[in-house]
């Protein structure tokens, strides 16, 4: 069932003022953290250590999350919900705050390898995307505000990799390499592609036509991101709507360039607030505390209202169906998130009997 328009418009506004900044305040407040303990004392060219230390640390703990995922499933299936939930938002939180330990490692490594130039950082973008429109994988660039993830037992302990290999006794095997596969690889790649934009922005593209006095108060990204979130938003269904007749090279394309509007509005978003909680995020506060506060809000904050799935940043192969404004927080037919749970239980108990 599609969504009316006032569902569309109640879920997008829901995710740009309170979903998305809860998720940005999470990654500001546990980015900073883990660089300001990984780098404060550490000379430049020592740097590359602890950076690389963190980027496998987070790619192998990341794997070994999204594995425990799949394991834990049959065991959670038939308890109560309140294991359930621990369970997930312990899961969740690993998966989460491992991910940004990635990402801080894979920035840093970046940083010291290519540096700041704008050949460099032009290569490193162009290389990544043509990568991952290669191998069908550039849909997952963009995120939050156009797409958030659901608390769903069914999708927590279902994560999603390129392969979409499934997890049975048959199969572990493969599964084990889908997933080392995605965060080895795509994961990565989807860093590269961060990495080399958000650096262009902030040296070459928008620090000279700053809205503030200030450069990284970056007042620009936030006009940009919600003109691009509208942009989405009105051509998604074209988009998705397109069909094999109409050129198959032709409809790949129409994905693509939609793809990187989301891409470009997201990090934008990423990028506008994260400056203004900067200013503005208890500016009295010291540092420390500060970054604390965020982390444990944004956390917090997206687990209550059941969407700390987002904080996760997820990586996968790009659907056929392609749907690049994927706000589903608030739908007239959306189902209890044990629905499922339950008939697959009965489902196993008929199995049983016969």
């Amino acid at each position: 069932m599609s969504e009316s328009k006032t569902q569309t418009a109640m879920n997008l506004a829901f995710s740009l003022f309170c979903i998305s900044p809860l998720t940005v305040l999470f990654w500001r407040g546990t980015f900073n953290l883990i660089t300001e303990l990984a780098f404060r004392d550490c000379p430049t060219d020592s740097r590359w250590y602890p950076a690389l230390m963190l980027y496998l640390m987070g790619t192998l703990m990341k794997i070994a999350v999204d594995l425990l995922k799949h394991t834990m499933k049959d065991v959670l299936l038939n308890k109560g919900n309140c294991l359930q939930i621990l369970s997930s938002a312990f899961l969740l939180y690993l998966d989460a705050s491992f991910g940004v330990v990635m990402w801080v490692g894979g920035f840093n490594l970046l940083y010291l390898f290519f540096g700041v130039y704008w050949y460099s950082l032009t290569s490193v973008f162009i290389i990544a995307c043509i990568i991952l429109m290669a191998i069908k994988a550039f849909h997952c660039t963009g995120g939050v505000p156009l797409a958030i993830g659901t608390d769903e037992f069914e999708i927590v302990f279902n994560p999603y990799t390129y392969f979409g290999t499934k997890f049975n006794s048959s199969c572990r095997f493969q599964v084990i390499l889908d997933t080392i596969f995605t965060y080895s690889i795509v994961h990565s790649l989807v860093i590269c592609c961060w990495w080399g934009m958000w650096e262009l922005e902030n040296r070459f593209i928008l620090y000279p036509c700053e809205i503030t006095v200030k450069d990284i108060k970056a007042w620009d990204s936030v006009v940009i991101s919600y003109f691009l979130v509208f942009v989405v938003v009105t051509i998604n269904d074209s988009v998705v709507a397109m069909k094999e007749e109409d050129g198959k090279l032709r409809k790949a394309a129409a994905a693509n360039f939609t793809a990187f509007l989301t891409f470009l509005a997201s990090l934008n978003f990423w990028r506008g607030l994260w400056s203004l909680m900067d200013f503005y995020f208890f500016p009295s506060v010291n540092l420390w505390e500060n970054l604390v506060v965020s982390h444990l809000i944004g956390f917090l904050g997206t687990f209550m209202i059941g969407t700390s799935l987002t904080l996760t940043q997820r990586s996968r192969k790009d659907s056929n169906t392609p749907e690049f404004h994927s706000c589903k927080f608030w739908v007239s037919n959306k189902r209890n998130q044990y629905e499922d749970l339950d008939q697959e239980r009965e489902n196993i108990t008929l199995g049983m009997q016969v």
